[in-house]
């Protein structure tokens, strides 16, 4: 099964994100910061990250950078959900994909089948 780590800390986006990935089938972890996201994938690396930008502790960019500084996680693809401007990725941002807040069902869960199915 394809293991899908979400990290925001608006709670209600958690769920509903969750309960989205779920119902069609992907394992889904949650993480309310990068700290916490940085241990669950120390204790078992997820096939997708998914992550806020703006959070308190480690926000989403740093969290981002620390997995394309580790070798163990560079090929992990992030998708960036963020109502955040971020700009367009130029090849060196440390994320795969924008979705931008309010992301439309259909776009998320393409997009995260876009990037799980590589």
């Amino acid at each position: 099964m394809t293991r899908v780590l979400l990290v925001d800390d608006e709670p209600e986006l958690l769920e509903a994100w969750s309960f989205a990935l779920e119902y069609v089938g992907y394992d889904v972890e949650r993480a309310r910061e990068g700290r916490q996201a940085l241990a669950a994938i120390q204790r078992q690396p997820p096939d997708l990250l998914i992550t806020d930008l703006m959070m308190p502790g480690m926000n989403g960019e740093d969290l981002c950078r620390a997995l394309r500084d580790d070798p163990r996680w560079t090929d992990i693809p992030i998708v960036l959900h963020t109502s955040a401007y971020v700009g367009s990725n130029d090849g060196t941002a440390p994320w795969n994909a924008v979705l931008r807040k309010p992301a439309r069902m259909e776009d998320f869960l393409a997009t995260v089948a876009r990037l799980t199915q590589g």
